[in-house]
């Protein structure tokens, strides 16, 4: 969704329907959604996924995807070194 800052009904409806023209679509994000959250993981430069960024601001589902392949990859899976494994 594009934020134009009107608050307005009809404001809130157009930035609604408004469509980022780099949106790559939930096919094209979900494609390459697995290197990004390796790049933001990493802390490098994700400017080369701006079509993702895009898409990721308008859809609610493959942000939700997102949020949580990056908090998979983010967490220690073994708090304790890896000799606390089950």
């Amino acid at each position: 969704m594009t934020d134009t800052g009107d608050r307005s009904p009809a404001g809130r409806l157009s930035a609604f329907l408004a469509t980022d023209p780099r949106d790559v679509g939930c096919a094209g994000a979900m494609e390459v959604l697995h290197v990004y959250v390796d790049y933001v993981a990493a802390g490098a430069d994700t400017a080369r996924f701006a079509g993702v960024v895009a898409h990721l601001r308008a859809c609610g589902p493959c942000s939700d995807e997102f949020d949580g392949l990056l908090a998979a990859v983010s967490q220690d899976p073994w708090p304790d070194g890896p000799g606390s494994a089950p």
